[in-house]
């Protein structure tokens, strides 16, 4: 297991609203947007990219589909956030109307459907 980013909250300036957060790439390549829980969405060479990446899309791309990667290799998932707050999600696969939590490891194999 590898050791987990050290994630800075970013919030909307207007209202305070936590919108995503922030880490350091490795060896210093730039950062990394992740979502309001965690999960890494996109790098970007400068902080305030990032930061204005965050800003402008990080609450909407909750509302999107969202795919998730068992660790066992098996075929991806359609997934639909259903809550999420910082290191946890609830999702419902496709058309299951049954809520499953996502939490530590698991948030890393939750990925947008399409590439942000």
């Amino acid at each position: 297991m590898t050791a987990s980013p050290v994630l800075e909250p970013v919030h909307r300036p207007e209202d305070g609203e936590l919108v995503g957060h922030l880490a350091v790439a490795d060896r210093d390549a730039g950062w990394v947007a992740h979502a309001v829980p965690g999960t890494p969405l996109r790098a970007f060479p400068t902080r305030e990219e990032a930061v204005s990446f965050l800003r402008t899309r990080g609450l909407a791309l909750l509302a999107e589909r969202w795919e998730y990667r068992p660790a066992d290799g098996g075929e991806p998932r359609t997934a639909w956030l259903v809550e999420a707050r910082p290191g946890a999600v609830v999702v419902r696969f496709g058309y299951d109307t049954t809520s499953v939590p996502l939490s530590g490891d698991e948030l890393h194999r939750l990925v947008p459907a399409r590439p942000v």
